[in-house]
């Protein structure tokens, strides 16, 4: 296994080299961001497990970098340091969804101890991985539509997937069935164009019992002539 990525996000160049150099003796694997702004481009490179952030930051704070996290990657967990260690500083950071709140100076043990609790729930963890494995990108734009993707894998709603032909819409369709709750039952295509007229029903019925608690794919659904798409709305 590899070490857990740690992203660490503060103005303060001191306190950024001092905390990288605490996070690596304990071999965690650190990437150090002086704002909000690169911190989200270091996010889509680096893939941490885990974001420690500063609350008071000129430009983008810690809150609406938080923020933005949670939009893109939901499972991330994010730890807030401030030197201003109010309680509504306090209050605010919980309530937009902070792991843990840390006042500035920071004790070594704590936030060794608030990183350890916070890595066995967050990140891109091996699980989160492997659903989106057969994706190797560095593309923003590819990774906004997998985070989206990621988002509706924790519903059970409907998805259409749209593109052109090659563009991966199956393999996007399978990895949203990887990331879901229904991963541990079957993964059911159908090619709605080759669906006859006379055993259309009766095919569309035995694909959909054998996708039952797991998902189906119909593939060029927009193909499904009128008396099947009625069958199927019921």
């Amino acid at each position: 296994r590899r070490p857990p990525r740690i992203l660490v996000v503060d103005d303060d160049p001191g306190l950024l080299r001092l905390l990288t150099i605490r996070l690596r003796s304990q071999k965690y694997e650190v990437e150090p961001a002086e704002n909000a702004v690169k911190a989200l481009d270091v996010v889509t490179r680096f893939r941490p497990d885990l974001v420690i952030t500063d609350l008071r930051m000129a430009e983008m704070d810690g809150i609406a970098l938080l923020r933005e996290l949670q939009r893109r990657w939901p499972s991330l967990n994010v730890i807030m340091l401030t030197a201003h260690g109010t309680i509504p500083d306090a209050v605010k950071a919980t309530q937009s969804g902070a792991f843990a709140f840390l006042t500035k100076p920071v004790e070594k043990e704590q936030l060794l101890e608030e990183v350890a609790r916070a890595l066995r729930t967050s990140g891109f963890a091996d699980s989160v991985e492997d659903w989106r494995a057969e994706f190797a990108t560095r593309s923003p734009l590819l990774e906004d539509r997998l985070n989206k993707a990621y988002l509706v894998a924790e519903t059970d709603s409907a998805v259409l997937i749209t593109g052109d032909p090659g563009t991966g819409k199956e393999l996007l369709a399978r990895a949203i069935h990887r990331a879901s709750a229904r991963r541990g039952s079957g993964f059911v295509p159908v090619d709605c164009s080759s669906l006859d007229t006379e055993r259309g029903e009766e095919e569309l019925d035995a694909a959909l019992a054998e996708a039952a608690g797991g998902t189906l794919l119909l593939r060029g659904v927009n193909e499904l002539t009128p008396p099947l798409q009625a069958r199927l709305a019921r």
